[in-house]
């Protein structure tokens, strides 16, 4: 019970940062004359996935790889079922007709990192020193696909739908914005990561007697937990109208969650990373790429009023639950 009642005043303290950080990364995004899914895809996603690098990184050095990789892929299927949380709880209209389509490149980035993480069940023994081949691809496509994104946001090949804010009559110095910016960001990373212990902890103790396992402990609790600042921002992003800074956020979490598998394998020294991982991983990662496959869809086809894509996505979560459950 103490436990738990340290996760629901971790989740507090973290629910109230991650409100500043949305009102002062979307300032500092103006002040610096930067798009809103830009700031979500890089300033926001880099801070509130840095719990998951964190404790990723934390599970490898202990012995558990496998947990390391369950939570990066269970992150990001929670991240994208906050699309649902959003669209069912928070929206009147369609989600995904409200983001621009230069959205739609961050979503190809994270299917096409996740892609390359399956290679690693193939050739993942390769290696270049103690890193496999794979990860070095994929540390490298990370920064190729921010890259590609930035250009992207710096074209007009697309349209962003304009998005008025309503928090603009917080007024706030230069000074102030960056300060507020800085102290909410170090407060996010740090109860993130201390949500992880607390979720670890948790996890740890069997629940009525059943034993749930490292990496569905990792894909569920270690998940919710480090996902939580992306939940918070988002939410506090779409009450700010800035719907782009959500997806951007959203979408930026996940490739930088991908991105950290080279970090895992860095700190991972008992043989090959890849070898020691099987079919969960690989269904994880699956259900990963078709949640997203299903935000593209929703995107191409918009629809303001029908959000048959964000249910589709609440079900195929569900559905990727309840496999992985059994699979453990």
């Amino acid at each position: 019970m103490l436990n738990i009642l340290f996760f629901l005043i971790l989740a507090f303290i973290i629910i109230k940062a991650g409100k500043q950080l949305s009102i002062c990364g979307d300032k500092l995004g103006d002040i610096m004359g930067l798009e809103k899914s830009w700031i979500g895809i890089v300033m926001l996603a880099s801070i509130t996935s840095l719990p998951e690098l964190i404790t990723s990184t934390a599970s490898t050095v202990i012995g558990n790889p496998q947990m390391a990789v369950s939570n990066i892929f269970g992150s990001n299927l929670f991240n994208i079922f906050i699309i649902f949380i959003l669209d069912i709880f928070f929206i009147k209209k369609s989600f995904s007709s409200s983001i621009g389509l230069k959205n739609f490149l961050s979503c190809l980035a994270s299917i096409l990192l996740t892609l390359i993480f399956f290679l690693g069940f193939v050739f993942g023994s390769i290696s270049l020193g103690s890193i496999s081949i794979i990860s070095i691809v994929i540390f490298i496509m990370y920064f190729v696909a921010m890259k590609l994104i930035y250009v992207l946001e710096c074209s007009d090949d697309f349209e962003h739908p304009v998005e008025e804010n309503p928090e603009d009559d917080v007024v706030m110095t230069e000074s102030q914005v960056k300060k507020g910016f800085i102290v909410s960001a170090v407060i996010v990373v740090i109860v993130g990561m201390a949500l992880s212990h607390v979720a670890d902890n948790i996890a740890n103790t069997p629940i009525m007697g059943i034993n749930l396992g490292g990496s569905f402990v990792g894909v569920i609790l270690l998940a919710l937990a480090t996902s939580l600042p992306e939940l918070t921002v988002s939410i506090q992003a779409i009450r700010m109208n800035s719907y782009n800074m959500a997806a951007g956020n959203i979408l930026g979490s996940n490739i930088f969650n991908v991105g950290i598998l080279f970090m895992v394998d860095l700190f991972y020294r008992e043989g090959s990373l890849y070898e020691t991982l099987g079919e969960f991983h690989l269904i994880s990662g699956i259900f990963s790429i078709l949640i997203l496959l299903v935000l593209m869809m929703g995107m191409l086809f918009k629809s303001k009023k029908v959000k048959v894509d964000s249910w589709i996505i609440g079900g195929i979560y569900i559905a990727a639950m309840y496999v992985l459950y059994i699979k453990r």
